[in-house]
């Protein structure tokens, strides 16, 4: 985003009206995906583990199709911000811990904690995080995958990049929602992305 406003680009986008509870959503199964999500230098545990401690019914993946179509910037430029919204509702209240990870060839790299409290919106309880800074190493991997010559090796690239997002009961450290997000670039000028449920054991 330019603070002057002449223009606003988004890599990708999710839908905040995203119905994540769909019994038609489709299916796959862990076993696929969980090798990119394998370790974390913080300690925490793999996708997987995280996945059997439950409850299941909380497990999501999502794939993007990244619009890098940007106009070309100095990314230290002073009037260019890099960040990301995050928008949670639930129907109690509670304080939520949201880790954003992302990771490379399975193992964390980088690691953005952050805590948010509820606001009461037309009887609603909404988790607002808006324009959170990217870190430097995601700004540095947006515009060397950008500086390559074609799609192919962009997705190259992003065949081993992936990004799980953890967010937690503050005070039960319960699973609320974890999203796995994996990447490819988007053959059009727009973001685009498909949800599916994360399932085991070889369950459909």
């Amino acid at each position: 985003e330019r603070t002057d406003k002449a223009w606003r680009h988004f890599f990708i986008d999710l839908n905040t009206e995203t119905d994540f509870n769909d019994p038609n959503m489709e299916r796959i199964d862990i076993e696929k995906i969980h090798d990119k999500f394998r370790e974390f230098p913080s300690g925490e545990g793999s996708l997987k583990e995280l996945f059997e401690a439950g409850p299941s019914t909380a497990f999501f993946l999502v794939k993007f199709w990244v619009n890098l179509t940007m106009p070309n910037s100095d990314p230290k430029a002073s009037d260019t911000f890099y960040g990301h919204d995050n928008k949670y509702e639930s129907k109690e209240k509670l304080h939520i811990k949201v880790s954003t990870k992302a990771c490379s060839f399975g193992k964390g790299v980088v690691e953005k904690l952050q805590t948010v409290s509820p606001v009461a919106l037309d009887g609603r309880l909404i988790y607002d995080v808006e324009k959170s800074p990217l870190c430097e190493y995601m700004v540095s991997f947006i515009y060397k995958l950008k500086d390559l010559p074609d799609t192919k090796l962009m997705n190259n690239v992003l065949e081993n990049f992936t990004v799980l997002q953890h967010v937690t009961d503050m005070e039960t450290s319960e699973t609320l929602l974890c999203v796995a997000c994996v990447f490819e670039v988007s053959e059009t000028n727009q973001s685009q992305y498909s949800i599916y449920r994360l399932v085991g054991n070889g369950a459909h």
